[in-house]
């Protein structure tokens, strides 16, 4: 029961930290993904007084996608019989040329100032329409969100971490007649410490499982609650993530048996 319990005051600091870190990269894609979707809704309205090729907006903005010149004529349509084809004719000719521009990204709302400016500074455009209100909004909410993300992921890592040396050291203490005894005939650090790496690598095993258990089934329960606020999703590769959650969890506590070897007290005993 002991021998569990020791087990267990690893395994529950390796779990949260492995947990936060998958929760960053799952929030970090959750994000990413929406934020290419608004880039992808997010228009910037110029006004010309003639027409521009895209080569003429690419030269001014360099994160242009495209431009699409919006057709007048549904407005027109509408005031047929509410004024004379003469009249129409000569409005659709003294019409501007309205373009929707979309951007590859989407921008900070500094660039975006420095987007309007750019356009405005084309020949012809006589008024950009950024939607700045709106779009600083949007911008500012997913930068708070990335920022409690990671917030929230190295607060929990710290605890993890914390909570991992005190409980090596508890491995240290329990394991210190043994390693009295190697000491005196003479044995390696890496021998000393060997079991303890072993205990190490074992939760480490164990904590990824478990991450890796309730990752498996999270998508399906919170697909439904984030399509209701406008998010999606991200496919998970949970193989590949897996490896990466492993890789770290072992090294992680390889290094704390390391420094708890190095530095503790009890070492420089041996």
């Amino acid at each position: 029961m002991r021998s569990l319990k020791n087990h267990f005051g690893v395994i529950l600091p390796l779990f949260v930290l492995l947990f936060a870190i998958e929760f960053s990269v799952v929030a970090g894609k959750i994000l990413s993904d929406y934020e290419s979707s608004m880039s992808d809704e997010y228009n910037i309205i110029a006004v010309s007084q003639k027409e521009l090729s895209d080569e003429v907006f690419k030269s001014r903005i360099p994160s242009f996608k495209n431009a699409i010149l919006l057709d007048a004529k549904p407005v027109l349509d509408r005031l047929k019989g509410q004024m004379s084809d003469k009249n129409l004719k000569e409005l659709e000719n003294s019409l501007p040329k309205f373009y929707s521009i979309k951007l590859n990204i989407l921008p900070s709302p500094t660039f975006m100032a420095k987007i309007e400016r750019d356009l405005l500074g084309i020949e012809g455009v006589s008024k950009v329409e950024t939607f700045a209100k709106t779009h600083d909004k949007v911008y500012r909410m997913l930068v708070l969100f990335k920022a409690v993300a990671q917030g929230f992921t190295a607060l929990i890592a710290l605890m993890g971490i914390t909570l991992i040396f005190k409980q090596m050291r508890i491995w240290l203490y329990e394991h210190r007649r043994r390693i009295e005894v190697m000491s005196d005939l003479g044995a390696s650090f890496w021998l000393k410490a060997s079991r303890l790496y072993k205990l190490a690598i074992a939760d480490s095993i164990v904590a990824t499982a478990l991450v890796c258990a309730i990752y498996i089934f999270i998508p399906s329960l919170l697909s439904s609650v984030l399509f209701s606020v406008g998010f999606s999703m991200p496919s998970i590769n949970i193989v590949n993530d897996a490896v990466i959650l492993l890789a770290a969890s072992v090294s992680i506590s390889i290094i704390t048996v390391s420094v708890v070897m190095l530095f503790s007290k009890a070492s420089y005993d041996f």
